[in-house]
């Protein structure tokens, strides 16, 4: 009986980590996560930020305060550009730091230690080094005395220089942690990417309540508010547009997360497979099966979600249509004044009944069976 088991046998290919980080489908999904990343990053800025509480505002505001220039450059922060290109610069730099850390976690701990080390020794020069050096000067010239104003001034720089880069990082933790995460295949970047975006978004909508705006007085007139339930649909003819770019905010999150948490799923399952299973043919085939299916599902559907989601805010807007259609247009135009149809709870009920319409289609149309035959179809081209 032993000599009729067939050992197990290897391929070319394997899931050995350095061979799975540049398989095109991790690259394909890391690369999706990004770009994912920059979109919402993009939209959530150009819907609520530029023009109202971006940084070139704040530096402005700073060196009208200070009478002094800042030391960052008005090309590396946007100051010289209008609306959204105020943010391609930075967030290049948000990319790049956000790399360069994901970069070296990857590398040993004393070359990790090596590197911070050197970074606060060069901060600590940068912010000291010339403080100290010219109030030595003047301790070896005069005796001992305090710091004089010449001396103190040197302190300048360093400081302005020390706030604006925290005020630029941050405007682009969700970029830096962001792509730490993706590149790094850290679960903590990619929570803290989107927590930095909801955190926002939950603050941002706080203070535009108009009770609390009014109490902010001119700052609360910079806030950027979004008339999404009053304004005509234009969108398809279902939503606003503030209402739609409330909707690939949200989807954008969805790719971004479902993308970059799939990436690393995927490699710790094959991290943690036996090195015997990691060259049989059969484990890296169900890889492929696993990653392939992933990719499929994260376009269709997230896509369905966008259209379902869109459909289902403008369900009063077909409704509208329907019973204009059969009753006449006066009972009709009156039902689309009415209050239900034009608060915030008129969508909510709108959004329930295309659910509850949808869940009684199920009675009829055999969803599971007909999304069965669509995967089946997929893999028998494979």
């Amino acid at each position: 009986m032993a000599g009729e088991v067939a050992p197990q046998g290897e391929g070319a290919r394997s899931l050995h980590l350095r061979k799975l980080r540049v398989q095109w489908q991790i690259v394909t999904l890391q690369v999706l996560a990004t770009l994912a990343l920059v979109w919402m990053y993009m939209e959530v800025v150009s819907t609520y930020v530029v023009g109202s509480i971006d940084h070139t505002l704040l530096f402005a505001t700073l060196e009208s305060a200070l009478g002094t220039e800042l030391p960052l450059a008005d090309w590396l922060t946007g100051s010289d550009n209008e609306g959204l290109a105020r943010f391609y610069v930075p967030m290049g730099l948000g990319l790049g730091l956000g790399g360069g850390m994901a970069l070296l976690a990857f590398q040993t701990p004393k070359l990790q230690q090596r590197v911070k080390l050197g970074f606060i020794l060069s901060l600590i020069v940068v912010l000291a080094g010339r403080f100290v050096f010219g109030y030595g000067w003047q301790l070896i010239s005069n005796g001992w005395s305090t710091p004089g104003n010449d001396v103190l001034q040197l302190l300048e720089w360093p400081l302005l220089m020390m706030l604006s880069s925290i005020i630029l990082t941050f405007y682009l933790l969700p970029i830096i942690t962001g792509a730490k995460g993706i590149w790094g295949l850290s679960r903590r970047g990619v929570a803290w990417s989107i927590g930095f975006i909801l955190l926002f978004l939950g603050v941002h909508a706080i203070l535009t309540f108009p009770m609390i705006r009014a109490q902010l007085g001119s700052y609360g007139s910079q806030l950027t508010t979004l008339e999404i339930i009053v304004s005509d649909p234009t969108v398809f003819g279902l939503v606003s547009t503030e209402q739609f770019s409330l909707i690939l905010i949200a989807c954008l999150m969805m790719v971004f997360q479902e993308s970059a948490f799939g990436v690393i799923r995927q490699l710790e399952y094959a991290y943690r497979l036996p090195e015997s299973c990691k060259r049989d043919p059969e484990y890296v085939a169900q890889m492929d099966n696993l990653l392939n299916g992933h990719l499929r599902h994260t376009a269709i559907f997230l896509t369905l979600t966008v259209v379902a989601t869109t459909i289902a805010l403008g369900f009063h807007s077909i409704l509208l249509d329907w019973v204009n259609g059969i009753t006449g247009s006066q009972w009709a135009a009156q039902v689309g004044e009415s209050i239900e149809l034009t608060l915030t709870y008129g969508l909510v009920i709108s959004a329930l009944l295309f659910l509850g319409i949808m869940a009684l289609l199920r009675f009829i149309v055999p969803w599971q069976r007909f999304w069965g035959l669509i995967e089946s179809s997929f893999t028998s081209r494979e």
